[in-house]
């Protein structure tokens, strides 16, 4: 679809008119020889193209010059090609994975698809792999957490980045101990500085908080004042919790407080399972934003016009050089 920006501009058509319609006089301070007979000499002559010395247009000069001068007005009203309207849906939903790197998490208490015993991490690397491949349009951020909190990958939707990143983790890179409070303080931090309205945390962890300089529950007010929803999710069988077996107590008054959901994994289905179980309870919301790509015309006016004037000027030293000879 054309359209101009200016429309108003085709007003100036009248232009020209108006003024070949004014009542111009021409005054000259020379002296003139005034000849009485001038009319009968040009009748002889057959040159009824100058009066007064004054050289008129011929028809084809004055098409040239109202080509140009449309050609002008063209180009200032601003013609614009307007594409097709291109959508694109953008997600309102900002996603946190907080994963535990302690040493507990090398425990062999889940198997692959294959059978194969693997140990805890693996298996959620495995389930975030997919996990990760589902949320195609959101942004999402990794948290690792273990004697300390940091920030493994900022918000992206670079979503194959985030799966090389998760390949890399290896149990302990973050230390022995389980900072989940800390990890919990730092989402909510990088959440702050979001402007989407809705805010998911997901902690993944397989004990207790041993480490963390801010309580988990404290971490978890501030969650809530933040508008940042938290899923816990214990990992592993309880039968092999080991020295810090995990508070399922707080985790759950974790989940209450920020209206989030506790759940515990004990197999590679069931954390599976939990991710599906978080979408139908905490839909993602989408907003639909529409654009229709426009395309400036404006050059191609102003290109007719320098080609026309230098065509004329091209005939006119032709011309000249012609009589010349």
């Amino acid at each position: 679809m054309f359209e101009f920006s200016y429309p108003w501009v085709f007003v100036l058509i009248m232009v020209p008119f108006v003024i070949y319609r004014l009542p111009w006089v021409y005054i000259s301070n020379r002296s003139a020889l005034r000849i009485s007979f001038k009319e009968d000499i040009d009748a002889i002559n057959q040159s009824k193209s100058t009066i007064s010395g004054i050289s008129r247009a011929s028809f084809w000069q004055k098409v040239l010059l109202g080509s140009i001068y449309l050609l002008v007005l063209t180009a200032l009203a601003k013609p614009q090609y307007i594409g097709e309207p291109l959508s694109k849906e953008i997600s309102q939903r900002e996603v946190l994975v907080a994963i535990d790197l302690s040493g507990s998490m090398s425990t062999m208490d889940f198997k692959d698809s294959n059978g194969t015993s693997i140990d805890r991490l693996e298996a959620v690397k495995m389930v975030l792999g997919n996990f990760f491949k589902a949320r195609s349009g959101e942004k999402i951020g990794l948290i690792l957490f273990g004697s300390a909190a940091f920030v493994q990958a900022p918000f992206t939707q670079d979503l194959s980045a985030l799966e090389h990143l998760l390949s890399e983790l290896n149990i302990g890179m973050a230390g022995p101990q389980t900072a989940m409070g800390d990890s919990i303080g730092l989402a909510v931090k990088m959440f702050q500085d979001s402007n989407v309205t809705d805010r998911m945390l997901i902690v993944m962890s397989d004990g207790d908080d041993t480490g963390s300089k801010v309580p988990p529950l404290v971490a978890a007010e501030l969650a809530e004042k933040n508008g940042v929803s938290i899923f816990p999710i214990a990992i592993g069988d309880p039968k092999n919790a080991g020295e810090h077996p995990i508070d399922t107590e707080t985790l759950k008054e974790i989940a209450k407080t920020t209206g989030g959901k506790f759940y515990y994994a004990w197999n590679s289905e069931e954390l599976s399972d939990i991710y599906t179980q978080i979408d139908k309870l905490k839909p993602k919301e989408v907003k639909e934003i529409t654009h229709r790509p426009t395309f400036d015309l404006f050059m191609y006016p102003l290109l007719a016009t320098m080609l026309l004037l230098l065509g004329y000027g091209l005939l006119l030293y032709i011309q000249s050089s012609r009589e010349g000879k």
